[in-house]
């Protein structure tokens, strides 16, 4: 990447020769406070970054890296010179790192996978080892939305060792922050709670705030799953006061949520409610329809526990949500909705339909967070207690026990063992075993 503090010298000339303030350079994903950093060298940017950059300021990205290219009328003539044929090499690898981020961009995944591998199969040895780490870090994220979360963690693991990443603060959290991502989402729960402590360790001293607020969100999340109350409630706490307009809609959305779901998990429902409507208030259905179908799913689970008076309104809200979450077909998102409706009918009366619910949660396929699938298992097993089907809330419950044991996540696997024990059979069982001793 870049060299600093040339690039960002030649960043604020072109900011300034196009008109742009730094607040209006930094929209929609960055902060005027890192556009700063930029133009002061006190930061080095990512080549998704200076491809971004590049596109509000209308120049190419070999505008911003080359000193060579000519800047625009008034932008200044002292930045003229020859390229070295290092540089040269320098430009030409970014180019192929951006041309495989843009098919990312397109969805294009499995593609962009293979072009990051073939860069470094091809220019693995090349001296230019920032923009390598870079083609590593996008391969690392693309195997994890590819299926191959385990090739994923071990490139990941590699970079986290690596003497280069361990030089930059910014670049272990980075690291550090996905290790955790991609243990929540896959079912390493431990792992995740681990490093997304360290990534938000490493976050909190940066003057960065969109940084510490994605590593806070991240513990948030762990947090909630780990039955880590206090530790996770100061975390969120902190978190909710650090939103501000200067952090993207995306991460304000995802604070919000990740800290109402952590209250929903401790039983604290009124406050979930507040902050889910806050997610939902900062979610554009038109930029990510999925974010937004799941704060609305979330908010009616909210709304279903507080009062019972809400459940018109909570039917509104997935009757929203339905259409999206059936569309998009994610396992996870379908179970829990079922197991909600599930819950609904119950308290309804319907206790066929509740039925209904409870055994097509119990028959969907997997999803690799099982710390996750073991807590829908307690609350489905919950649903065939109140039905009177003891014999199946108690398989459903020892199912629960022990993913949540497997994913690490022992407050939920206490609950389900405590259930179970509470139940009439299991009970009844229970004392046949201690009057045979």
């Amino acid at each position: 990447m870049p060299t600093q503090p040339e690039f960002g010298r030649r960043m604020r000339e072109l900011r300034r020769a196009a008109g742009m303030s730094q607040a209006e350079l930094a929209e929609p994903d960055l902060s005027a406070s890192y556009v700063s950093l930029l133009e002061s060298g006190k930061r080095v940017p990512s080549p998704e970054v200076v491809a971004g950059l590049a596109e509000r300021l209308g120049v190419t990205p070999r505008s911003l890296l080359d000193e060579g290219t000519e800047l625009p009328e008034g932008a200044g003539d002292d930045v003229a010179g020859d390229r070295s044929t290092d540089e040269t090499g320098r430009f030409d690898l970014v180019g192929l790192l951006l041309r495989a981020r843009k098919a990312e961009e397109e969805d294009a995944s499995v593609t962009a996978a293979e072009q990051l591998t073939g860069i470094l199969d091809q220019h693995g040895d090349d001296p230019h080892r920032d923009v390598l780490w870079e083609v590593r870090w996008s391969l690392a994220r693309l195997h994890g939305r590819n299926g191959r979360a385990d090739d994923g963690r071990r490139l990941l693991l590699q970079l986290f060792d690596d003497e280069y990443t361990r030089s930059s603060t910014e670049r272990l959290e980075r690291v550090a922050r996905h290790l955790a991502e991609l243990g929540l989402v896959n079912g390493n729960l431990p792992d995740g709670l681990r490093f997304a402590h360290l990534a938000w360790t490493l976050a909190e001293p940066l003057q960065e705030a969109s940084v510490a607020v994605r590593a806070a969100t991240v513990l948030v999340n762990a947090c909630a799953w780990g039955g880590y109350r206090r530790w996770g409630r100061e975390v969120a706490d902190a978190l909710v006061a650090r939103i501000s307009d200067e952090i993207p809609w995306p991460q304000r959305s995802a604070a919000y949520r990740e800290s109402a779901r952590l209250c929903l998990l401790n039983d604290d429902y009124a406050q979930a409610r507040i902050w889910f409507e806050c997610a939902l208030e900062q979610t554009d259905p038109q930029q990510d329809i999925n974010a937004w179908a799941e704060a609305q799913y979330y908010l009616a689970i909210a709304e279903f526990l507080v009062d019972q008076g809400l459940d018109e309104q909570v039917d509104e809200r997935l009757a929203r949500a339905r259409p999206v979450i059936e569309v998009i077909g994610h396992t996870s998102m379908l179970v829990h909705l079922a197991v909600l409706e599930g819950h609904l009918a119950l308290r309804r009366g319907e206790h066929d339909r509740a039925r209904l619910m409870a055994d097509a949660a119990v028959d969907a396929g997997p999803w690799p967070a099982v710390h996750e699938v073991g807590v829908n298992l307690l609350w489905t097993a919950r649903i065939y207690r109140a039905l009177g089907d003891t014999s199946t809330a108690a398989a459903v419950y020892r199912r629960a026990a022990e993913l949540c044991e497997q994913g690490g996540a022992m407050h939920f696997c206490a609950y389900a063992w405590r259930e179970l024990a509470e139940l009439p059979t299991a009970q009844s069982l229970m004392d046949g075993a201690n009057r045979a001793r």
